[in-house]
């Protein structure tokens, strides 16, 4: 901000130094403006007033978290003032409750009273997969299917754009995409024991349990959930939350300059704050002793929502430790004593655009009971597992194979509840997460599934589909240099089926992206012959069978009776006269001898 100047009324000016200086507090939520038109973009206030005296203009500054930028035309006149406190300010418009939340809005955060109608996603089931050949489009339906569930409308959507809504959901947290494999875990999947790499050099190696990908999105699921009820329980974590962030930054920034820090207990002697460990913990140490006792936002936590006044509390040893069990009474109640008279100067910021941290979250869910479940649904989320059938399931799902059944999930009658193993935490699965998984049929049969998986899972089959190259391939009507490419691969797909199944037919998303003559070389040589090679384990016999000779060097190779090394009475004479099959390299052939190959694998050459 610049010093005002002129000649003309200066109230306004003098008004808003006066408010940036004074009334402007670190955690407000700045919505910066051109003239009474235009909005360009919102941040967070992140420092107190800043005197700037080598900066040449605008030397009273303030740093700003600036989280969006741009330009916005607004069709009303915005306040005049240049500097204005909205937040009681009430909104003329209907999708609107308060006036900020209308600027946002304009700027695409937070949403209307209209769009915070749920969308109805009860015909989707909770566990699906979809299975089929090589190709088929399984992994791009579940992309589909998760933004649908999501709320997303994809009607009339170039695929670019889906792809970077897609994206925009995986950065927000409501869908994870993984791929199961022979090494993935239950640790990967739900949770384990991870090192912590130490602060310092020379300190030793701290193990912790880590949350894995499904038990990550199952907690920002029900966080989603807790956040939507906004129950006071929920505000007293987040509240709580915050004062302890606080707190710890004021103590890290007192430690810096070397200060002793020295809190009341509740018999009115004093303990000293040592440290803030690794794991963000407040070490306690009795004056003049060397042990150290360490006092978690976690355990806190739960004994603020337990104990509004510590006042009443007369027994700290018996009453903590039947909220939080074992721990040292005495530290626990003067940190927690410590935090509630200290106040920190915050400022609330709007719902819509607060961030909480991981911790924040965590803490939220535990806090959590069975009922606070019941009726609810949520904004889904959504886990893809694409090649499901390639992991070891029991293994990486263990216990959760259960819990992920409908009737299962918290909310439900039958809903069930399992200790962690590792951690020890009550973990139940919410009802807002849905699980999306692909299977390659070419792999494994729908029938050699894991029972337990099979009968959790809703199957939706994915075949190959011809006609859509006609209708969305790049090619029109999808036909090259004379070739109708859906006939040609119905061809293929009839004669893997006699040959071997159903299940390792060819797929038709490999001829979508075919542009020409050169794009269906390269389906052949990189994916249909690969393919075929794998499925026949190189009988070349049967590859001809399918695709023809013309693909085909064949030799005759004729060679001399003693070509052969002399082994006991072997008789070597009828290998003598056996032909040797070479696949071309389909590149290497002209267009005019891969269109001779293709017509013959269609008979046409007769």
């Amino acid at each position: 901000m610049d010093t005002y100047g002129g000649t003309g009324s200066k109230k306004n000016n003098v008004s808003a130094n006066d408010d940036f200086l004074n009334k402007i507090n670190v955690g407000d939520v700045v919505i910066a403006k051109k003239g009474r038109g235009e909005l360009l973009g919102y941040g967070i206030v992140t420092s107190d007033y800043i005197y700037d005296k080598n900066r040449k203009n605008y030397q009273k500054t303030r740093q700003i978290d600036w989280k969006l930028k741009g330009n916005w035309k607004v069709d009303f006149n915005l306040v005049l003032k240049s500097l204005t406190d909205i937040t009681k300010y009430s909104s003329d418009h209907p999708d609107y409750k308060t006036y900020y939340e209308r600027l946002l809005g304009l700027m695409g955060v937070g949403s209307t009273q209209k769009d915070n109608k749920k969308v109805d996603v009860m015909s989707f089931p909770l566990n699906t997969i979809f299975y089929g050949p090589p190709g088929t489009g399984k992994t791009y339906n579940t992309i589909n299917r998760a933004l649908e569930l999501c709320g997303e409308d994809l009607t009339g959507i170039s695929r670019s754009d889906i792809k970077a809504r897609f994206e925009q959901k995986v950065d927000e947290g409501r869908i994870i995409f993984t791929t199961f494999h022979q090494s993935m875990t239950y640790e990967d999947f739900m949770e384990g024991i991870k090192p912590i790499e130490p602060d310092k050099e020379g300190d030793p190696v701290i193990y912790r349990v880590e949350e894995g990908i499904f038990k990550k999105l199952c907690i920002e699921a029900s966080f989603s959930l807790a956040k939507e009820e906004e129950s006071v329980a929920t505000e007293k974590v987040l509240d709580f939350s915050l004062a302890f962030d606080n707190f710890v930054q004021d103590i890290e920034e007192k430690l810096s300059s070397e200060e002793t820090i020295e809190i009341a207990t509740k018999n009115g002697g004093k303990v000293v704050i040592d440290s803030i460990s690794q794991q963000g913990s407040i070490m306690i140490k009795h004056p003049g002793k060397n042990n150290t006792y360490p006092v978690s936002k976690q355990r806190l936590s739960k004994l603020h929502a337990a104990f509004p006044d510590l006042t009443d509390v007369s027994n700290i040893d018996q009453q903590f430790r039947s909220i939080i069990g074992g721990s040292n009474s005495t530290a626990n109640w003067a940190v927690l004593n410590a935090i509630r008279n200290n106040n920190p100067a915050t400022k609330e910021i709007p719902k819509e655009i607060r961030k909480y941290s991981w911790d924040d979250k965590v803490q939220v869910v535990k806090s959590l009971k069975k009922e606070d479940y019941k009726g609810k649904k949520g904004e889904p989320y959504v886990l893809i597992i694409d090649e499901i059938n390639r992991g070891n399931v029991s293994q990486i799902f263990g216990e959760l194979i259960t819990l992920i059944e409908e009737d299962k999930r918290l909310g439900n009658p039958e809903a069930i509840q399992v200790q962690l193993p590792y951690s020890k935490d009550w973990f139940g699965v919410p009802p807002n997460v849905y699980i999306i998984g692909t299977m390659n049929t070419a792999d494994r049969s729908v029938e050699a599934l894991d029972t337990a998986l099979r009968r959790r899972f809703s199957f939706t089959e994915m075949p190959p589909k011809p006609k859509l190259i006609n209708t969305e391939g790049k090619v029109d009507n999808g036909i090259v240099n004379g070739i109708e490419l859906s006939a040609l691969l119905e061809i293929i797909n009839k004669r893997i089926e006699k040959l071997l199944d159903k299940d390792h037919m060819i797929g038709h998303s490999y001829f979508l992206s075919v542009e020409g003559l050169k794009g269906l070389k390269s389906v052949f040589q990189n994916k249909i012959v690969p393919l075929l090679q794998e499925y026949f384990f190189g009988d070349f016999g049967k590859i001809g069978l399918v695709i023809g000779s013309k693909f085909f060097d064949i030799k005759d190779n004729q060679v001399e009776e003693d070509f052969f090394a002399p082994f006991e009475d072997y008789d070597s004479s009828p290998l003598v006269e056996r032909k040797v099959y070479h696949l071309k390299n389909i590149h290497d052939m002209s267009d005019e001898v891969f269109i001779d190959a293709l017509n013959d694998l269609q008979r046409k050459n007769k």
